[in-house]
Parts: structure tokens; C-alpha cells; sequence
């Protein structure tokens, strides 16, 4: 016990002695003492608030992107989980429905826009013109819903 009792006199008196340094330098190195200290603060802020921000409530394990190749847009759905989805069903901007059967860990779906339908599948297809912006996929594994944003087709 003496030993840690040692160290946190040793931290007090070291702190102690640093803050009368600092109290007697001039002005301007305490004015660029306080930038550097903003800076510092900005930044340990910015990485903590990107850290949080960036943590996805995606348990499914799910990579979707939106593709317009010659031909349609079409939504790559990946499962990048190691656990196979069973009684998928993908939903469309809200409105339009397509399901599948299974998909196994690591595997991918092609899901092109014309797969979709509204009101089961003897529905309507959605227009050929829809723009993917939401994507929800349901299965017995859980949920997921993402924003999409689709890339056109190469120049």
C-alpha cells in the first residue's frame, strides 16, 4: 500500500509543480497552450462521436448496395453473417414485396427491380423508372433496414 500511496504523491506533487510552470509563462504560449487544448478536445470529440455513429444496428450481418447496370436497377444483398437466413422477405420502399426461400452465410442475392411486386405475386411490378430508397429485409434471423443509394451505370 505505501508503494501505490508513493505514486499518487509523486502524480499530485508533478501535476502541482507543472501547473505553477504553466502559471508563470507568458501570454501567448498559454493562448497557444489553449488552442492546442481545443484542438485536442475537437478532435478526441469528432473520433468518438464517428466511432458511435458509425456502430450499425445490423445483427442480421446484411451488405446491401443498389446497382443500375444496362438494364435495371438491381439491390445486391449480401449475408455477411455466419448464420444461413431462412424466410426472407425484402421490402421495397415500403410498398413492394419480394421473398426467398433461403440464403446462406456469405452468399449473395441479385434482386433485380422487376423482381418486386405490390400485393403478393400476382401483384404489379413497380414502375420501371423506381428509384430504390429504402430497403427492410425480414427473416427468421432477425431484421434490417437500410437507405440506398443507387450507382448509375458506367459512363
Amino acid at each position: 500500500m505505501d508503494q501505490a500511496e508513493g505514486f499518487s504523491d509523486r502524480l499530485v506533487q508533478g501535476v502541482t509543480e507543472a501547473l505553477k510552470g504553466f502559471r508563470r509563462r507568458d501570454k501567448f504560449f498559454k493562448i497557444q497552450a489553449g488552442i492546442l487544448g481545443a484542438w485536442v478536445f475537437t478532435s478526441i470529440i469528432t473520433v468518438a462521436a464517428v466511432a458511435w455513429a458509425g456502430r450499425t444496428q445490423n445483427k442480421l450481418g446484411a451488405d446491401v448496395r443498389a446497382e443500375t447496370p444496362i438494364g435495371g436497377t438491381v439491390l445486391l444483398v449480401t449475408n455477411t453473417s455466419d448464420t444461413a437466413w431462412t424466410d426472407i422477405t425484402y421490402t421495397l420502399n415500403g410498398v413492394y414485396i419480394a421473398r426467398q426461400a433461403d440464403l446462406e452465410p456469405h452468399d449473395h442475392a441479385s434482386l433485380p427491380i422487376k423482381r418486386f411486386r405490390k400485393g403478393g405475386a400476382a401483384g404489379k411490378h413497380p414502375p420501371h423508372d423506381t428509384v430504390p430508397q429504402i430497403l427492410a429485409i425480414r427473416c427468421e434471423q432477425g431484421q434490417f433496414q437500410t437507405t440506398l443509394s443507387v450507382a448509375g451505370p458506367p459512363p
